[in-house]
């Protein structure tokens, strides 16, 4: 049984259909406002968003969508899942759908695409977010763990890899560690090993965004879990400008959304409240 909360398709240009989950259709074609999209991050799917959703949905439009390779959106057989081309996809995915403007907000890996979205596009945005992600690049440290992740998944398979990871993300004195961990990997799980090879490529050469944030004309909201062993809020908060809203969650680990979904969800509504 799959994990994802998809309940919609779009094919693509290119073919490659997307799966993704939007409240508009749970809620009997309400036409809520303002649109809030939201991605997820590595080895994630729209799942990761399944009780946040629904504390949004009051006063929004909700949209999660499975990325490539993820949850039940179909695969690229693409060696290098460049941030910058599956940006592309997703801007499509939206002007297809008939959005032209959207709140974008990203978790981890999804935030990067958020920043290349905001980059690329602009005017498409009313504003955007990082959830537990950052702005700058890989380091060292980082690009070779990349390879370690491609090695690991031809070597041992997907399995393998998203056992040794999701342990990584969730505070590790969160009382409900244990349940968070088998959820998030049996979302993990279902991300096929082209996606985690092709992704990790792809994050692993991507470039310094501080400035898309140092310069952005559009509302930007950045979100820190104080207990994040994966992306600190140094990090998080990097790239920040004056009108830049910095957030902590103190109980938060790297999945503030699965971790503290009421927390994440105040945070995003009283930033969501701001955009005009």
């Amino acid at each position: 049984m799959t994990q994802s909360i998809s309940n919609a398709r779009y094919t693509l240009k290119n073919g490659l259909a997307l799966a993704y989950y939007d409240s508009k259709h749970a809620a009997a074609g309400q036409n809520q406002q303002p649109i809030v999209v939201l991605l997820h991050g590595y080895c994630g799917s729209s799942a990761y968003f399944k009780e946040l959703a629904p504390l949004l949905e009051g006063s929004c439009r909700v949209i999660a969508l499975d990325l490539i390779g993820h949850g039940q959106s179909e695969l690229s057989e693409d060696e290098i899942y460049s941030l910058d081309t599956h940006a592309a996809m997703i801007e499509e995915w939206l002007e297809g759908l008939g959005i032209m403007q959207a709140q974008l907000f990203g978790h981890s890996m999804g935030g990067y695409l958020t920043l290349a979205v905001a980059q690329r596009k602009p005017a498409f945005l009313q504003a955007f977010g990082l959830l537990h992600s950052t702005a700058l690049p890989d380091s060292e440290q980082a690009r070779d763990n990349r390879d370690a992740a491609i090695n690991t998944v031809k070597e041992k398979g997907v399995a393998a890899f998203v056992s040794n990871l999701v342990p990584k993300l969730v505070a590790a004195d969160h009382p409900e560690r244990k349940a968070l961990i088998e959820a998030a990997v049996e979302i993990g799980n279902e991300t096929s090993a082209n996606a985690v090879i092709g992704y990790a490529r792809g994050m692993k050469e991507r470039p310094d965004r501080t400035v898309t944030i140092e310069q952005s004309r559009l509302p930007v909201l950045l979100v820190s879990g104080a207990k994040d062993a994966v992306v600190n809020t140094d990090q998080t908060f990097a790239g920040r400008q004056a009108a830049t809203r910095c957030e902590v969650i103190e109980d938060a680990g790297h999945m503030g959304m699965l971790e503290t979904p009421q927390q994440l969800a105040d945070v995003l509504m009283k930033f969501i409240g701001t955009v005009h």
